[in-house]
């Protein structure tokens, strides 16, 4: 196993991109590489569930309209189109669901770099199975490293940033894929530098489609940052992370360089990646965990609740209460995807926040906004970031207050491989194309054994086109 340390006075993305242009798949650990797949398996799940959704059909008509050199696969949708084109394209499709992956410091981590590294297969001949998953690991480890330096949960967000590193990882996951050298990552990543602003969390609050189809833009710069790379074009290489120019000096805080490479090569901090189990913002989770484990325990229905207060996080505050006309009266699927009253009524009626939470008719429904009605929420920094503290009044007059953290699919509290199945085959039904079970279950199956797979295209791509 090998250490990358930083060299001289290079910047630290040489050092990254050094472990992303040395590392193969066979200097990969066990434990990385079953996560990588079943990280991959979500990913695939949540764009599957994601495909047809609010904005989708709008942006591959745009790309169609726009047409080009046939080279990569349009899924769900047929053709080929140019690969910077598939990547706006897909990119939107796994984050439409809210349920893809994150890290609790670095934010959503696989929706990036799987979009990106899917639209860039039609970028070379067959892509392996070990191809992928290496090209996958090192853009995730390169996105985690840049967005926990950047500190974007714990203090970026306190500050309506949630960050521009995003498209970091994308562009070492594909320049891996491609097979760059160090020189040519190193521009392609000087090139993202340019291209990269803190994106700021109006998108959030209120959420907007942007909230998706940013990922499309970041997916597509990143593949056009590498594509320019290849043709020559340079980019600044000295300061891409630090420095007076780097990226860290956007930010109006303190940062931490060092966690960029700490222990690089030695320490996967993929295995650290948390997998959501509900359709909404993370910073919801908890409390949607802790009202459906309270009435677990006690007891009691929606109907027994007279209040229930919550109180969050600053970050979880900025991204699921405030501004707080629109977060206790959401319309859109957006909004209510990011309205933390909306999440913990639906799960008490429901008890469950899923995809179907979001028609027309759900976010209509007069149980569930009369119950938003009674929740009420205070900012509280002495609750972990990703926390939530539930205090729920009965009307037979208990009251009930419990803490909760490690909901279901963080690292503490995993997902097993049969929950990641079922998860998958959860998405499929809400798929824009109907996917028979003999082509979901030779999926499932794929992914599990990416390693052993010749051509991605063919296992990952080919099966949710029509007509194949």
């Amino acid at each position: 196993m090998t250490k990358f340390t930083v060299q001289g006075s290079e910047d630290p993305m040489s050092t990254l991109c050094r472990m992303a242009v040395q590392t193969d798949y066979d200097d990969l650990p066990a434990e990385v590489v079953r996560h990588a797949k079943h990280t991959l398996l979500d990913c695939m799940a949540v764009m599957i569930g994601g495909s047809g959704m609010d904005g989708i059909p709008a942006i591959v008509d745009l790309v169609k309209d726009k047409g080009g050199a046939p080279q990569s696969v349009l899924p769900f949708y047929g053709g080929r189109v140019p690969a910077a084109e598939a990547a706006l394209a897909i990119g939107p499709m796994p984050r439409a669901m809210d349920c893809g992956d994150l890290h609790e410091e670095a934010g959503h981590i696989s929706e990036y770099i799987v979009a990106s590294l899917l639209a860039a297969t039609g970028l070379r001949p067959d892509v392996t199975g070990k191809e992928f998953l290496t090209a996958l690991v090192v853009g995730q480890e390169t996105l985690i490293r840049v967005g926990s330096a950047y500190k974007v949960i714990s203090t970026a967000v306190k500050s309506h940033d949630c960050g521009g590193h995003y498209i970091f990882g994308a562009v070492a996951a594909v320049g891996k894929l491609l097979g760059f050298s160090q020189e040519l990552l190193e521009n392609a990543q000087g090139i993202a530098r340019t291209m990269t602003q803190p994106h700021t969390m109006a998108i959030y609050a209120p959420a907007t489609l942007m909230v998706r189809v940013h990922h499309g833009l970041v997916c597509q710069s990143a593949i056009t940052a590498c594509l320019l790379a290849e043709k020559g074009i340079t980019g600044p290489r000295r300061e891409v992370l630090t420095g007076p120019n780097g990226y860290l000096r956007t930010a109006r805080w303190e940062t931490d360089p060092e966690l960029l490479t700490r222990d690089l090569g030695e320490r996967w901090e993929t295995t650290n990646i948390t997998t959501k189990g509900y359709s909404a913002c993370y910073f919801s989770h908890s409390s949607i965990d802790g009202i459906l484990d309270q009435m677990r325990t006690h007891g009691f229905g929606p109907d027994d609740i007279a209040a229930v207060h919550v109180d969050v996080s600053t970050s979880g505050w900025r991204a699921v209460c405030e501004p707080t006309d629109v977060k206790w009266h959401p319309r859109t699927v957006p909004e209510c995807q990011f309205s933390l009253p909306y999440a913990v009524a639906t799960a008490a009626v429901d008890k469950s926040v899923f995809v179907q939470s979001y028609t027309d008719e759900a976010r209509h429904r007069e149980d569930v906004r009369e119950l938003m009605s009674r929740i009420s929420a205070t900012e509280d920094p002495s609750v972990s970031d990703w926390g939530a503290r539930l205090t729920t009044a009965l009307r037979d007059g208990r009251e009930i207050t419990t803490e909760h953290v490690y909901v279901k699919g963080h690292p503490n509290n995993p997902f097993s491989e049969q929950d990641f199945v079922d998860k998958f085959r959860k998405c499929v039904p809400y798929s824009v194309l109907p996917l028979p079970e003999q082509v979901v279950d030779t999926m499932i199956h794929d992914v599990l054994y990416l390693d052993k797979v010749d051509d991605v295209v063919a296992s990952l791509l080919l099966p949710l086109t029509p007509g194949n």
